[in-house]
């Protein structure tokens, strides 16, 4: 290959494929020789390569052009030394029409020999002046897979790329049924001496796979010219033999291996090789000294050049950091079923920004920053300053040009007074320009900047320092700035002068987006980190080349299956020097819902975590760590989750809050811990949402803290009481309820040995003909005509009667001795629930409400859907839902009774019960979460609005959940008596066996799981296609299972449906359904070991209410009026009754030693986090505090003495 160096005589090495084809001399087309020796002449006088003449035996080929059968010419797709094969009725024409320009390079290029330029070589790429060239059409190895997956990715885009060049009938499969075609210069090649033989093949190694890559396929190494070797590749003593195809595209690749073993000691590597943007392992070992040498690298494609060119720019000091670990990439799932729903309010009322509703209606963003008493809002052309205390307007700022909008805003740290925080902003706008406007009133202007000649807009600022704001732009150009009121110089109008400078160098463009406020996070006050859409870089500002670019310290690339990254945060700033390594984290949010961890020393990928509770909407837009144990996350949904992250083993946190206050992405989160040193004494954090909105939250979570300290002493002012519960359900397939007679006593007390329970609660679906087109259009319209107010009416009399019926049946002497009395019903058109209390209990009930949901036809017809009844018994709140879910057995019919459940459990709304206020002597003055005695009946931070607010939940009825198998091998199950089978394959246990909860049993714990994939069955003549897919997505969907943290009893009995009426016989109609356990109860557990959940931060041991002791579950034979078998089921649960003065004393002496402890460590914190921006340095903070007796202001004036 020639080299720089090379002498006038000398022709110039080509350097593109339109110059390399004009030196050969194929800038025309062949020409055809029909007879005429001159006829096929080219204009420079060259013999034409494609020439007619008498076609050779096969045997005379050249061992070079052997056949794609042969063991050196083996490769991909038929790749190698590739013959194809033509039949011998082809046409002449589409013989030479066959023949590609590469095909005729390749040719001219053999013919004259090995001495002559390579016209596929790319001097871009070359390793060196002195590597020997090799034939392009020499015998090649099979391609392998590297182990590196984006070097493997750049080298196949390139194979693909030279591939274009290959004729389309190279792709063709091989046939091989008649003689080759060869051309001019294959014939001249037939009359060259034969090539050398190849080297032996070593032992144990089959085919033409390479030596190096047996055992293990090795990654591509770079080389120290910068050009990287094509991980298709071998490595050898004199470089490496090209092992890609030249034909068609390469077949999807096999998954990657096993890492490689390690290198052994006395390997030596040749050359060391320079880290690069694509974060390569490190290169392979030499192959053992007894290999023979091969021929160097040739080059890949031109694209990968400028490719390998632009990365090798980059600083090779950066870290090499390893993904391979399982721990790090495995999703870590956070459990949001016992998360606290109560939102920590802060008492500031919520701000919405007209201009920001706006501005999100016609697709533009919402920026912000807050600090200290003041808010700031920037939407378009509109910079909205607001008092958070009051929640006025206090300044309105407009862009300073008609056509201009704001970019980005941030927020002036102040130094020395509190009070000033925030007091000073800094906007950008779109031409530019950078907007410098006061938060307490009137007063801005446009700063003017010394940019040096920079013209590309700001990306995003970020408050640094005392007075520092950092600009980034567009092209990765950032500066460091001093605001005028920290002292920026004598002169007020000069312009302002950077403190310092530096870019983002190459590696703004392998980001493919600029850096935002989102996605960039400063730490330590010189250390950037900045997520791109496929990884992070971290880079030293303090350290920069000589063209001003950042040190790199670490480029941390994403696996494969990651979804790319929204936004970073960390907790470093609330971590001291000595516990960073063990405690210092960074957080990146995902699209699919995901948070990826690094170690903020190491900058290693630690863990994973999956926050998507199973949602679709759960993309997550905005992250901020309000301390070292609270991690506050933003979803595009509009919710907000705060994770317990205080724990040094991940596997133990906990999603501690969960709540949505406005429908609306989370733009953005904001921590501020200034307000803790006013005597406001409070952590705010604000979340900013799409439409404008702004609301503040409680950042420490003190009342959450006292709330759960609370409910720990719950045993030092209740007394537990257990609740008999009896639950019934039936599908009485519209039969009238006086055709029941003694059916109904059989039903509630089926041979009379149950005791009397305290709560009776009966659900029954199907009251009315729900097939009648008439019922169906009065739900659906609701009109008012005289004939359906009849109707109307007489449906409302049955519903009477069937109170009537079950009222009589409760009574003294009939199903049990003791009386009940009816404390609440409910009805939607053919559901229908009551609930019924034992006399003496009655007393002891309050706070009854009802509510319902539809779910027919997207919500609008009745004929599916829940109807619910809430009440309060002692001070524990109950609720029971009956439900008739969407019937069916196809997999679209189980989707749908999974939304269904959904609806229903976010449909169902409860009034709020009335709040209940109680003080004590001595306990004055107590917040009103904490002396409202109402919010203790209820549980995980609920007010009582929402079915899981309450503390003793079940969920009953025609649940419709199918077996996924055929109806000959149920039967033959249910025949011989063995459930296990059928349990295997219903649809709903997979769904409520998620999470962590135990698998149920049928009778005893079984050491296999009982939910296997879909059971095939020879008998089924028509088996569904769709179910062993859809049982394998119904057993990984119970992560968003509304119900999953549910229980059901063991299930002993057979299946209640479906029945001929009136007789024991399973379906013999023509749809011939399946039997299946579409009858269901079920319960959810609260505390004990009946649930089995990470400890959550808010919920106390100390509180048994809610403990629920499942103890009979059951269906009656005898009750054959309908195609359902009725089923029934017994709990013990437990509730208690709260002595009030000493809940009142209990909350008074926790709120005292709250202000005696936590309050003063939160305190001290914001203390520490003021003088950190003065020394970069926590440890520095501590020292200047401690010796300054704890008094801020006294420690500040000791930093500057």
């Amino acid at each position: 290959m020639h080299g720089d160096d090379d002498t006038e005589s000398e022709p110039a090495a080509p350097k593109t494929l339109a110059e390399r084809i004009a030196m050969l001399g194929l800038d025309k087309p062949a020409a055809r020789d029909n007879g005429n020796a001159n006829s096929g002449a080219y204009a420079g006088g060259r013999e034409p390569l494609y020439r007619e003449r008498p076609r050779p035996a096969l045997a005379a080929k050249p061992p070079a052009l052997r056949t794609a059968g042969s063991a050196s010419g083996l490769g991909i797709g038929g790749v190698g030394s590739q013959q194809h094969f033509e039949s011998e009725s082809e046409s002449e024409e589409s013989v030479f029409s066959a023949t590609s320009v590469r095909d005729r390079i390749q040719s001219l290029y053999l013919s004259q020999g090995d001495v002559a330029p390579n016209p596929f070589a790319s001097p871009e790429l070359a390793g060196g002046a002195n590597e020997t060239p090799i034939s392009p059409i020499a015998a090649m190895p099979p391609a392998t897979y590297a182990g590196s997956r984006r070097a493997t990715d750049a080298s196949v885009r390139s194979l693909q790329l030279q591939s274009q060049l290959q004729s389309p009938l190279q792709s063709q499969s091989l046939q091989p049924r008649s003689p080759p075609l060869q051309t001019a210069a294959q014939n001249r090649l037939s009359r060259l001496p034969p090539p050398p033989p190849p080297p032996p093949k070593p032992t144990g190694i089959s085919g033409s796979r390479p030596p190096s890559v047996i055992g293990g396929l090795q990654p591509a190494p770079v080389l120290a010219t910068g050009a990287l070797r094509s991980p298709l590749a071998t490595t050898g003593s004199s470089g490496g033999h090209f092992a890609g195809p030249r034909g068609a595209s390469l077949p999807p690749p096999p998954p990657p291996p096993p890492p490689p073993p390690p290198p052994p000691a006395n390997a030596g590597a040749s050359v060391t090789p320079r880290r690069t943007g694509l974060s390569l392992p490190p290169p392979p070992p030499p192959p053992p000294q007894s290999q023979a040498p091969q021929a160097s690298v040739p080059p890949i494609s031109t694209a990968f050049a400028t490719l390998s060119r632009a990365h090798t720019q980059m600083r090779s000091t950066r870290s090499a950091l390893d993904f391979s670990s399982d721990a790090a990439v495995r999703p870590i799932v956070l459990n949001f079923a016992t998360s606290n729903r109560r939102p920590p309010a802060l008492g500031a009322p919520p701000f919405l920004s007209l201009d920001g509703a706006s501005s999100a209606a016609s697709g533009g963003s919402v920026i912000s920053c807050i600090g200290g008493a003041y808010a700031v809002v920037v939407s378009q052309a509109r910079l909205v300053c607001t008092r958070i205390e009051t929640g006025e307007v206090c300044a309105l700022h407009n862009a300073p040009g008609p056509d201009e909008r704001f970019t980005c805003v941030a927020p002036v740290q102040a130094g020395g007074d509190v009070q000033a925080e925030c007091a000073r902003v800094w906007a950008s706008t779109s031409a530019g320009r950078v907007v410098v406007a006061n938060a307490h009133g009137a007063g801005a202007y446009t700063e003017a900047l010394a940019v040096g000649g920079v013209s590309a807009g700001i990306a995003c600022l970020l408050a640094g320092g005392v007075g520092e704001i950092w600009t980034m732009r567009d092209d990765g150009s950032c500066e460091v700035w001093r605001d005028r009121s920290a002292g920026s110089g004598p002169d007020a109008q000069a312009a302002l002068a950077p403190l310092r400078r530096f870019t983002l160098g190459a590696e703004i463009s392998a980001m493919r987006r600029p850096p935002s406020a989102r996605t960039a996070v400063t730490l330590y006050g010189r250390e950037l980190w900045v997520a791109g859409a496929r990884g992070v870089w971290v880079f030293d500002t303090m350290r920069t080349s000589g063209t001003g670019a950042a040190h790199v310290v670490a480029q941390t690339s994403l696996a494969a299956g990651d979804a790319t990254l929204t936004c970073l945060a960390s907790n470093v700033a609330y971590v001291s020097e000595a516990l960073v390594a063990a405690r210092g984290l960074v957080f990146g949010g995902t699209d699919d819902g995901h948070l990826v961890v690094w170690r903020a020393a190491t900058y290693a990928r630690w863990r994973t975590l999956d926050v998507s509770d199973g949602r679709a909407d759960c993309r997550v837009t905005a992250l901020a760590c309000a301390s070292v144990r609270w991690l506050w996350v933003g979803f595009a949904s509009g919710r907000l989750a705060v994770v317990d992250i205080g724990s040094e083993d991940a596997a133990q946190w906990a999603v501690a809050k969960a709540w949505v206050p406005a429908e609306s992405a989370v733009a953005a989160l904001h921590v501020d811990w200034t307000p803790m040193l006013t005597p406001r004494a409070r952590v705010q954090v604000a979340s900013v949402h799409a439409n404008g909105s702004l609301f503040y939250w409680d950042g420490a979570l003190m009342l959450d803290h006292q709330a759960a300290a609370l409910r720990l002493r719950t045993r030092d002012f209740a007394t537990p009481h257990d609740l008999a519960v009896h639950v019934h359900s039936w599908n009485v397939g519209a039969i009238k309820p006086e055709s029941l007679g003694a059916d109904l006593v059989r039903w509630l007390n089926a041979d009379g040995s149950l005791a009397a329970p305290d709560l009776v609660v009966l659900g029954l679906q199907e009251v009315v003909d729900l097939e009648s087109k008439t019922l169906t259009a009065r739900s659906l319209w609701q009109t008012t005509t005289a004939k359906n107010k009849t109707r109307g009416a007489d449906i409302s009399k049955r519903y009477g009667r069937w109170r009537s019926v079950l009222e009589s049946a409760l009574s003294r002497g009939a199903a049990f001795a003791e009386p009940f009395r009816v404390i609440e019903t409910q009805s939607l058109v053919g559901l229908f629930i009551c609930v019924l209390a034992r006399d003496d209990v009655v007393r002891r009930v309050r706070a009854v409400d009802v509510a319902h949901v539809k779910t027919g036809m997207g919500g609008l017809h009745g004929n599916k859907g829940a109807v619910a009844v809430r009440l309060v018994v002692d001070d524990s709140a109950l609720c029971f839902v009956n439900a008739h879910l969407a019937a069916g057995e196809s997999p679209r019919n189980n989707a749908a009774r999974v939304a269904h459940c959904a609806s229903i459990v976010q449909g169902l709304a409860f009034a709020r019960p009335v709040p209940e206020i109680v003080s004590a002597a001595g306990a004055q003055g107590l917040p009103p979460e904490l002396a409202n005695v109402a919010l203790d009946t209820m549980v995980d931070g609920g007010d009582g609005t929402r079915f899981f607010d309450h503390a003793i939940c079940f969920f009953s009825g025609d649940l419709n959940f199918r077996l996924r198998m055929a109806r000959a091998l149920a039967e033959r199950c249910i025949e011989s008596g063995d459930l296990d089978p059928l349990l295997r394959n219903d649809q709903l246990l997979p769904l409520i066996a998620g999470d962590a909860l135990p698998a149920p049993s049928v009778q005893e714990p079984q050491s296999d799981t009982l939910y296997s994939a879909y059971y095939a069955s020879d008998s089924d003549p028509e088996p569904d296609a769709e179910l062993p897919a859809q049982a394998a997505a119904t057993a990984s969907s119970s992560l968003g299972f509304v119900l999953r943290a549910f229980r059901e009893m063991p299930i002993t009995f057979r299946p209640t449906y479906k029945y001929d009426v009136g007789t024991d016989r399973y379906d013999t109609s023509e749809k011939r359904r399946t039997p299946a356990w579409c009858d269901r109860v079920l319960y959810r557990p609260r505390g004990g070991k009946d649930l089995q959940l990470p400890a959550h931060p808010f919920q106390g041991e100390g509180d048994l209410q809610g403990q629920i002791s499942p103890q009979l579950y059951r269906r009656v034979e005898d009750c054959r009026l309908s195609d359902h078998r009725p089923i029934s089921a017994t709990f013990t649960v437990k509730t208690k009754v709260i002595d009030r003065e000493a809940r009142a004393r209990a909350a008074a002496e926790i709120c005292a030693q709250y202000e005696r402890t936590e309050a003063v460590e939160l305190a001290r914190m914001a203390k520490l986090l003021w003088l950190s921006r003065h020394t970069d340095s926590m440890a520095k903070a501590t020292e200047f505090l401690d010796r300054s007796g704890g008094d801020l202001q006294l420690a500040v004036h000791s930093l500057y003495r």
